[in-house]
């Protein structure tokens, strides 16, 4: 039997005997990424980023100011993760040239390239 007709015949075997349900379930789970990014130049050390598809789901910040970290990350949860880019792209944390946010807006485009 060809290679081609035996792997159509295994998917055929496969997708009668697993649920819908089941099914859904692992393509929801395909979408989903988690990211991790070591930033430059902030108080923080590493950005965790939760994304399904081009939504974030969650982020983290390891390190940094404690209550804005934590302000920005509930802020970006459910957004775009381009609207966010648009929005944290560029801004700068005291004589830093650049924040947070701004190394949010460098992971976001590192992770959305990733999963393309």
């Amino acid at each position: 039997m060809p290679a081609g007709k035996a792997f159509a015949n295994v998917c055929k075997t496969l997708y009668n005997k697993i649920s819908l349900s089941d099914w859904q379930a692992f393509f929801l789970e395909v979408r989903r990424m988690q990211y991790t990014y070591q930033t430059k130049g902030t108080c923080s050390r590493q950005i965790l980023i939760d994304l399904d598809g081009d939504v974030i789901r969650s982020v983290r910040f390891v390190g940094g100011c404690n209550g804005n970290t934590k302000g920005i990350s509930a802020l970006v949860a459910g957004m775009k993760a381009e609207d966010v880019i648009h929005r944290c792209e560029g801004i700068t944390c005291g004589f830093k040239p650049t924040s947070c946010p701004d190394q949010l807006s460098h992971a976001l485009r590192e992770a959305l390239a990733a999963n393309r």
